[in-house]
């Protein structure tokens, strides 16, 4: 009788792998931000700045997530209506995870959260999520081609807006096609070794895909956008930079990019590092951009991270409990996904 091996396990990513490179992308960020850091002149800054045009780039910090909070109801409109309240609850409770766990944990904590107080499916909450990463990349590339027309280009980045343009070029055809040709996209999939994955993922999409939903939220995610760039606007003002809205943008897109590898809490060290690295694009002097870079991390954060602590102070959770119950849920209901499609 002839025995038949069993075919060998994939060797699967270890769990422990992308949180370290996240970690040592910050480790390495914090160093070049601190590295000879000008703190008498951070200090003078500190003393000479608009504390007025402060408060105004904080009070539009916080709509920024007002907006997306109105984005993700009217995104979800057709498969749960979810108040409005819960919505922005969820999206500070995730803003205060992402804050104080790496990886941008937050993300699931949002959708675990909300999906746990609505009708909203945990799997149609984290789907959403992933529509809306999806817009805000297409918003990051039409602002990058709006700051083109004011400010030279700088071959480097170019070339790393090309590739995030294409990613994102990319998937949004992807995303397109299952909105319009369900069939077909089944049958594509279903002819692959990854069927089982990705079946239900395409199900999710087309439930939530709707032109009139889409659009909304593409709309309010302009406002999104744009509540981020007039808030550093405002912080580059109360610093007395010379600089106007066209490089504040182009600020916000260089920070958005080098934070989207998921790393530190906060993505601390990242967001300086970004934000710096921007800043001397703009042909910012170095000790300058590494203290505006500083100045803007703890005033655009600080007090949203504190928002966040009082959302969660109100809904009475353990930040760390609810994402291991969100995770678990995740894993849960991903293996129930890929067993009905194997049927």
């Amino acid at each position: 009788m002839q025995t038949v091996e069993a075919p060998p396990k994939r060797r699967r990513i270890p769990k422990w792998l992308i949180p370290a490179i996240g970690y040592t992308i910050s480790a390495v960020s914090l160093v070049a931000v601190f590295w000879k850091f000008p703190y008498v002149e951070l200090t003078r800054e500190l003393r000479a700045m608009n504390w007025t045009w402060v408060a105004i780039a904080i009070l539009v910090e916080f709509s920024v997530y007002f907006f997306d909070a109105w984005r993700w109801r009217a995104l979800l409109m057709r498969v749960g209506k979810p108040g409005y309240w819960i919505c922005l609850q969820s999206v500070f409770v995730g803003l205060f995870a992402n804050d104080v766990l790496p990886a941008k944990a937050g993300e699931l904590v949002r959708s675990f959260l909300l999906s746990y107080e609505t009708e909203v499916p945990l799997s149609l909450a984290i789907t959403s999520n992933v529509i809306l990463r999806i817009m805000d990349g297409t918003w990051i590339v039409l602002l990058y081609v709006f700051c083109s027309f004011q400010i030279d280009n700088h071959v480097v980045f170019s070339r790393v807006m090309w590739i995030v343009g294409g990613l994102v070029a990319a998937v949004s055809v992807v995303m397109l096609y299952v909105l319009f040709h369900r069939q077909h996209a089944h049958h594509f999939v279903s002819n692959t070794s990854w069927a089982a994955r990705f079946t239900h993922v395409l199900e999710e999409i087309h439930r939530l895909g709707n032109w009139r939903e889409l659009g909304n939220a593409m709309a309010i995610s302009a406002l999104y956008w744009a509540a981020q760039a007039i808030a550093i606007w405002a912080l580059l003002i109360a610093d007395h930079f010379d600089l106007g809205i066209g490089a504040a943008a182009f600020l916000l897109v260089v920070k958005a990019v080098g934070t989207i590898v998921p790393s530190a809490p906060a993505s601390v060290g990242t967001y300086q590092e970004s934000a710096k690295y921007g800043l001397r694009l703009l042909l910012v002097e170095s000790a300058n951009a590494k203290t505006f870079a500083e100045i803007m991390f703890w005033f655009l954060t600080l007090p949203v991270a504190i928002g966040g602590a009082i959302a969660v102070a109100f809904t009475g959770v353990d930040i760390t409990d609810l994402h291991k119950r969100a995770h678990q849920a995740h894993q849960t209901r991903h293996s129930e996904a890929l067993t009905d499609s194997e049927k």
